[in-house]
């Protein structure tokens, strides 16, 4: 045998130890892969590493080791559940996807969301009371999640490129709850503020037929009025803000859209435009006669979910009771609405000069502005006899209108057109569903 000479003898060593390298390498990953596949045979067995027989890890009805499994493998692929039928903000899993909530059942759901309701919807508030969204709005960032704080809604989709951001806030009706579960009770009625301010019921849904001439003043039901307008059904607003819990009321004064300047002037013959809002920072729409304030009030929405009208005698004197009871200003029905500016300002920023210590602060009270002040308000009502024509009501930034002055007031302008347009008075809009 030929001996081998050093070279070869390295290079046959080197080959070996490679080779065993090469062994223990393949003996090591056997070693850890039965390890690892141990390890899963294990847990999907229903043991642990330690030999430790898991139930969760066994199939239900499966019994290892003495132990019975309690593994369920659900199946999802029959969920009719959508994210429409899930609470606002909650998370749920069905058919491999994850839904989110858009369900709002709260007001407080409904602002955090910025939700805008398709249909008419109920919501409750903090305390459980009902507040009723009308189609196409949305409850306003800066509203109340209360109704005792002044829940705000906002027009979003349910009328025009005007109308659209218009607010209104819901004036409850009936048995309210309040923080720690009282119960206040508000009536829908004509009240009397006369002597104190406190209020004095004078008719409600139960007795709305007495005209008899102890009442002064009456809502125009049906009475022809110039023009083809004429006040709307005042049973039918009863009856439905009675069913409803509650109606809406301007968050401002009517607005219009495209006035420029205080004035609004027009002439007698000129044509008014539908461009009236409930928004903050236009100016009022003024130097109106009744009958265009009514036209004006009731086209602003034309909706089969809800109407819209110039606002009535029980729509503004239960707004003020509600003031009143809620807002801590137990007189605002009494308050003026002389202010130092001492000339007009836009939708929601007059101030009342008038108040406790004389300080100035903004008219606004339970989310609702300047029903003390900046212009008086034509109503739906008039004197018994229709002869001296109908009420505006509240006061105005003159404040000298009116036997009492804020809200309270009720003051007589006649029919005559061309004597009822004036700088300082406006109108306002209510809904109900």
């Amino acid at each position: 045998m030929k001996k081998l000479n050093k070279k070869q003898k390295i290079i046959i060593l080197v080959s070996v130890i490679i080779l065993l390298i090469l062994i223990a390498v393949i003996i090591g990953t056997n070693i850890i892969r039965n390890q690892i596949t141990s390890e899963e045979y294990n847990v999907a067995n229903g043991s642990s590493s330690n030999g430790n027989l898991l139930p969760e890890y066994i199939k239900a009805g499966i019994t290892l080791g003495g132990v019975t499994g309690t593994l369920e493998d659900l199946d999802t692929s029959d969920a009719t559940a959508t994210a429409e039928d899930i609470l606002w903000g909650k998370i749920a899993y069905a058919k491999g996807q994850r839904l989110v909530g858009t369900k709002v059942v709260t007001v407080k759901q409904g602002k955090e969301s910025q939700k805008v309701f398709e249909n008419n919807t109920n919501l409750i508030d903090d305390y459980g009371n009902n507040v009723k969204v009308p189609a196409g709005f949305k409850i306003a960032s800066d509203s109340a999640t209360s109704v005792t704080g002044g829940v705000v809604i906002e027009d979003v989709s349910a009328g025009d490129e005007y109308t659209k951001g218009s607010q209104f806030v819901w004036i409850p009706v009936g048995n309210i709850i309040t923080e720690g579960n009282k119960i206040e009770n508000l009536v829908l009625g004509r009240y009397d503020f006369s002597g104190t301010g406190t209020e004095k019921i004078i008719q409600t849904i139960d007795n709305w037929q007495d005209t008899s001439e102890s009442v002064e003043s009456v809502d125009l039901r049906a009475k022809e009025l110039e023009g083809d307008y004429k006040a709307k059904n005042l049973k039918d607003f009863l009856e439905k803000a009675t069913n409803s819990k509650g109606y809406y009321i301007g968050r401002y004064e009517a607005g219009d859209a495209l006035a420029v300047d205080e004035t609004h002037q027009r002439t007698e013959n000129s044509p008014i435009t539908d461009t009236v809002v409930s928004k903050k920072g236009v100016y009022p729409y003024n130097n109106i006669i009744y009958t265009e304030a009514s036209q004006l009030s009731r086209n602003m929405y034309i909706r089969d979910e809800f109407e819209s009208d110039l606002v009535n005698s029980y729509a503004w004197d239960t707004a003020t009771v509600f003031i009143q009871k809620f807002s801590g200003d137990t007189n605002y029905s009494r308050q003026p609405g002389k202010n130092t500016t001492g000339r007009l300002e836009k939708c929601g920023e007059s101030l009342l000069a008038n108040v406790t210590n004389g300080d100035e602060v903004i008219d606004r009270r339970c989310n609702i502005y300047d029903m003390a002040g900046n212009t008086c308000e034509i109503s739906t009502e008039s004197t018994y006899n229709v002869t001296d024509g109908n009420i505006i009501r509240g006061d105005d930034y003159y404040g000298d209108y009116g036997e009492v002055g804020g809200p309270a007031s009720r003051t007589c302008i006649v029919r005559d057109a061309s004597t009822t347009k004036a700088n300082n008075i406006a109108f306002r809009v209510i809904l109900y569903l």
